[in-house]
């Protein structure tokens, strides 16, 4: 065993075993995320992530979902799509980065994203990165050109982005809370959002009347498992607002990472700040023959994920749509408006882990049916937990999966615990017994 070379002098076998601690860990944080196909990376912004990744611990790809929604939105609405006549997309992605409390890292890992962007066009992030969605009023208010009221009373609040900009960069590090405040009565951020992710009017006609012509909206959002269970399975999934995100799973890469190297990130912001500038000037996107064909069959595959009506269907229902945004964002940043099939298999390779991450996380319903019907089997005996781990243990990732199905199983009613005394008759703790209440 040893310590790394950042171990104090005298200490290297406690630090090495702090390393081994830290390691196991990791891996237990880590254990039920998605394979990540390496094809993820090879991109400009994939290299960007890789070159940062030894200095935080937040997820790579996390970084890299990061980059992708910042450099959409700072390329502003001038590049773009032209699937058929009369549309034009926006080269708009929006990440949700989904991770457990803590040792999820999803802050550190926009964090670091973020500290290389600001180095590459601090202006950008200091005017033009904002959180607090709350209402549709409030984001159209954001966009309109007119700061001021009409009926000659004083004007309203200052404008929130710079004038003639229409980029906003939105972090939303507690998304379950802004997904409530849409699910109040009156509240049309919902309805605004589908309009923003096709960069759409958000003029308002309401007594507060606003106009706003462009919009060019990013909006990077972070939840937990569990609260992204709790809100992909309600009603409203079918209006089509969570179907804009791109779910990815994240977990902490690793633990204590040595600080970054100053010399390395200015290399990095320099470099991104150029093909930014670039990028920036380009306009319509377009496919190579080559990627043409490719984009083709990536869209039977994708497509072919849906037809059913459940919630993970519900969520990747534009799956498609999204990678060939993302490919587009690739292109720009490699100075080019000529989509390629490697800048295609790149963005699938992304697409591709976020269906799996949605998988990996709306999973556990299929598991707490699961352990419902086992738990429901024995009748009004019930099971105990060491029946239950007997039956369902695979391995740690496993029983931890099985674990958080009960514990909401139990939160939601379906199943109740009573406790049952010791067989032998003697006081102390009894066993704990699980029994379905009726549906």
């Amino acid at each position: 065993m040893t310590a790394r070379a950042d171990a104090p002098s005298g200490y290297s076998r406690e630090w090495a075993e702090l390393d081994r601690q830290g390691a196991a860990q990791v891996a237990r944080a880590r254990a039920w995320l998605p394979a990540v196909d390496p094809a993820v990376f090879d991109c400009y912004l994939g290299w960007l992530a890789q070159r940062i990744d030894p200095y935080t611990e937040g997820d790579p790809i996390g970084v890299l979902a990061t980059l992708v929604s910042a450099a959409g939105v700072h390329l502003g609405p001038g590049p773009h799509l032209e699937p058929s006549f009369g549309e034009r997309h926006p080269l708009l992605v929006w990440p949700i980065l989904i991770g457990a409390t803590g040792i999820g890292r999803k802050g550190t890992a926009t964090n670091a994203a973020f500290t290389l962007f600001g180095a590459a066009d601090p202006h950008f992030m200091a005017n033009n990165k904002h959180t607090g969605l709350s209402s549709g009023e409030g984001l159209a208010a954001v966009f309109a050109v007119d700061s001021g009221a009409r009926d000659g009373s004083p004007a309203g609040k200052s404008r929130l982005l710079p004038e003639g900009d229409c980029r906003l960069l939105a972090e939303e590090q507690e998304w379950a809370a802004v997904m409530a405040r849409m699910k109040r009565e009156g509240n049309t951020l919902g309805a605004l959002l589908r309009q923003a992710w096709e960069g759409g009017n958000l003029s308002t006609l309401n007594v507060d009347a606003r106009m706003a012509a462009r919009s060019h909206l990013g909006i990077i959002a972070h939840i937990t498992p569990k609260e992204f269970r709790g809100k992909v399975s309600a009603a409203d999934l079918a209006g089509g607002t969570y179907n804009r995100f791109l779910p990815i799973a994240v977990a902490q890469s690793k633990e204590s990472p040595p600080r970054h190297d100053v010399e390395l990130m200015g290399h990095l912001a320099a470099s991104l700040a150029t093909r930014l500038d670039h990028a920036a000037q380009l306009h319509a996107l377009t496919f190579t023959d080559d990627a043409q064909l490719y984009r083709r069959r990536l869209q039977l595959e994708f497509n072919g994920h849906l037809g059913g009506d459940g919630p993970v269907e519900e969520f990747i229902s534009r799956a498609a749509a999204n990678c060939v945004r993302i490919a587009a964002i690739y292109a720009a940043l490699d100075r080019t408006d000529l989509i390629t099939p490697r800048h295609l298999e790149a963005a699938a390779a992304l697409v591709r882990y976020s269906i799996a991450s949605a998988r990996a996380v709306l999973g556990t319903d299929a598991e707490a049916d699961r352990l419902r019907a086992f738990i429901a089997a024995a009748g009004p005996d019930g099971r105990t937990k060491t029946e239950i781990t007997k039956k369902f243990h695979k391995d740690d990732a496993t029983t931890d999966r099985y674990r958080e199905a009960l514990d909401e199983l139990i939160e939601s009613g379906r199943v109740s615990v009573t406790k049952r005394a010791r067989a032998d008759g003697r006081p102390g703790r009894g066993t704990e017994v699980y029994t379905t209440t009726p549906p």
